[in-house]
This record gives C-alpha cells, sequence and structure tokens, in this order.
C-alpha cells in the first residue's frame, strides 16, 4: 500500500512457491482490501529448504515451524528498514500446510523464548490437524488406479491424462465441470503430491546425502535418481530418510511415533487454547480433516473464532464470495474485549480475484 497500512504474510500449501497462484491471488484479495501482503515459500519448497531451513528436509514440525517464525522475523526487519512507517499491524495467514505451520507459529509465539516477530492476528484456511493422517490420505489418492482391474488399470491411466491435456487447451472458467471420475480426480491428485516429495527428497539429498538412493544425485541428467525416487511413499519419505536423519542428529526418541505426536496440532492444544487471536476456516468435506480432527476443532475454539463451511472439499471453494468475505472478516474483526480491530477498513464486495484459484 502506498500508505501505512496492516501487513498480512502469506504461508502457502505443502512445497509451493511463494509465487504460486494461489498465494498471488490471497494477496491480491488482502491488497484490494487495504493490506500490504507478503508470500513466503513453503517449508517444503526447495527455496525455503535450501535458504531458511536449518535441517537438510521437512517433516519435524517443531523444526520447520521455528525455521519459518525465524524467516518471518528476518523479512519483517528488511521491510521495516526499507519502508519506515509503512506497516502496521501484522497478521500471518496460511493455506493448507501454511495454515498448519501458521497454527504452530501461534500456539508457540509465548514459549519460543526467543525475540521472534509476534502477529496480531493468525488466519488459518483449510488446515489439517495430523500430518501423518494428511500425507497417508495422499499416498492412499495416489494408489487410487489400483481400484481399476489390472488388465485396464493402463488404458485408464492414460486416458486420464489425455484429458488432462485437453483441459489444458481449454479456456475453463473456475465454475467448469470436470470430465474426472472419482479416482481420476484421486489419482491427480496424489500425483501432484508424490511430485512436490520427488522434489523434496532430491533437494534434500543434493545438500545432504544419506546413501539411501541408489542413483547420484546431480543437478544434470535426473531422470534416473527421479524415477528411483518417485517409487518413495510419504510414509516411506518420513521411515527412510527423516527419521535415520534425526537419528543422526542425536534427537530424543527419534521415532515415527515421536515424528507423528510433533506432528500433531493436539499436542499444541494449550498454546492455541490460550491465543486469542486465532481464525479458522475448514470445509466439514475436506478430506484432510477426519471426523475426529473436525469434533475437535470445534472443541477447541470458540465459534466466534471457527468457521467451518459444509462443503468445498480442500481449497476447493476459495472462489466463493461468501468464502472471501470470510477471510477477510478474520483478518479484520475482534471480539470488543480484544481492544481494537486489526484494520479498520470497508470490507468491498467479494468478487473474483483472477481465474487461478484451485478447482
Amino acid at each position: 500500500q502506498p500508505g501505512r497500512a496492516p501487513l498480512v504474510y502469506i504461508v502457502p500449501g505443502l512445497g509451493a512457491h511463494r509465487l504460486a497462484r494461489p498465494a498471488i491471488a490471497l494477496a491480491e484479495l488482502v491488497h484490494k482490501n487495504g493490506f500490504s501482503a507478503v508470500c513466503v515459500s513453503s517449508a517444503y519448497n526447495s527455496e525455503f529448504m535450501e535458504h531458511a531451513s536449518t535441517a537438510a528436509m521437512p517433516g519435524h514440525l517443531p523444526v520447520e515451524g521455528h525455521d519459518l517464525h525465524v524467516a518471518l522475523t528476518e523479512i519483517d526487519r528488511r521491510l521495516r528498514a526499507l519502508y519506515p512507517g509503512r506497516l502496521g499491524e501484522k497478521a500471518l495467514m496460511g493455506y493448507s500446510m501454511g495454515a498448519f505451520h501458521s497454527l504452530f507459529v501461534a500456539a508457540t509465539e509465548l514459549t519460543d523464548g526467543l525475540p521472534l516477530i509476534k502477529f496480531d492476528r493468525y488466519v488459518a484456511l483449510n488446515t489439517p490437524v495430523r500430518m501423518a493422517y494428511g500425507v497417508s490420505k495422499l499416498d492412499a489418492f495416489y494408489r487410487a488406479p489400483l481400484e481399476w482391474p489390472c488388465a485396464e488399470r493402463t488404458g485408464h491411466i492414460e486416458n486420464t491424462f489425455m484429458k488432462v491435456a485437453a483441459l489444458s487447451k481449454s479456456s475453463g472458467t473456475p465454475h467448469t465441470s470436470l470430465p474426472f471420475s472419482a479416482i481420476e480426480s484421486k489419482f491427480l491428485i496424489g500425483l501432484t503430491f508424490r511430485l512436490i516429495l520427488r522434489d523434496v527428497i532430491f533437494s534434500s539429498q543434493r545438500r545432504n546425502h544419506q546413501g539411501t538412493l541408489q542413483h547420484p544425485v546431480r543437478n544434470g541428467r535426473r531422470i534416473p535418481v527421479y524415477e528411483e525416487i518417485l517409487q518413495y511413499s510419504y510414509q516411506d519419505y518420513f521411515e527412510k530418510l527423516v527419521v535415520p536423519y534425526y537419528q543422526a542428529r542425536g534427537m530424543d526418541r527419534p521415532t515415527t511415533e515421536a515424528l507423528e505426536t510433533a506432528g500433531d496440532l493436539r499436542t499444541y492444544e494449550a498454546g492455541l487454547r490460550a491465543n486469542p487471536n486465532i481464525r479458522i476456516i475448514v470445509n466439514q468435506n475436506d478430506f484432510l480433516l477426519a471426523d475426529e480432527d473436525l469434533l475437535w476443532l470445534r472443541a477447541t475454539f470458540a465459534p466466534e473464532t471457527l468457521t467451518v463451511f459444509e462443503q468445498g472439499g480442500h481449497l476447493g471453494n476459495l472462489l466463493n464470495p461468501e468464502v472471501q468475505q470470510s477471510i477477510l472478516r478474520a483478518l479484520t474483526n475482534r471480539k470488543p474485549s480484544q481492544g481494537a480491530p486489526l484494520a479498520r477498513l470497508r470490507l468491498r464486495p467479494a468478487r473474483r480475484v483472477n481465474d487461478s484459484w484451485p478447482l
């Protein structure tokens, strides 16, 4: 913004770059409503892994959450030096894995013990609750084609990719009905996240080769090692790479169970309950939320701080004007007992920001 304005830091989903279209679309939404906006890359993106992470690979929430908090502190310090007097109150808004990381920061901001940035508001969009459950769903989606008869499987997969190729040449809108069956949809989601995992593993092993991969890890001639990495599921990643990595670093109880506990928001319930500045927006039919996760969210957060939409899946309704208004209200409204609003802004009628929202 040209003058002093509240600032929103935006943290994207798993593996996403700071210029990912949903992140930019959210930045446009808040900017058009009076905020300044800053986007950062996911802790699972190679940019963050290679320039801001203190670990060779993500997978341990206390480490990557702390690294994100430190990175945001440094960015904020630099921006305030570059634009003195222009940056007002601060909000941290994340979607999907970015929401998960943002809630960790919210839960630990008072107990960290370091002079790190404090936020006046935390907004979590479509957050998972348990990392282990979320990645198990991604693995299951990638295996969805196994539901097809073996003799027909290759043909169905090829037909799915032909549909994708045809759609890429069309001028569909965010309201276009997609021609995919349930199995095809699951497979495409699972494949997308499997490719993200491939990049995570490649980046981590290029900087800290653990000797697990048989092919050389180098920038040139990546196809052989890519093909090997694509055999790794998210479960394999944690069991064969993350756990041994933290064992070698001397982490107490470096087991899969310990990592699962650390990657569960319920572990940080006390800190989350103690922070009145958290706002959460989720969808009841989000495939990353089990019924017990939604029950926990309802039991942990007051009704005025938790918004649950019946439909929308995972990030599928961000184009909805009602959802956009909910996001803007989450950034601006506070209960009267909590002092002045984050920003006294007139919310403009929600409209389509661009065509980049996930379908």
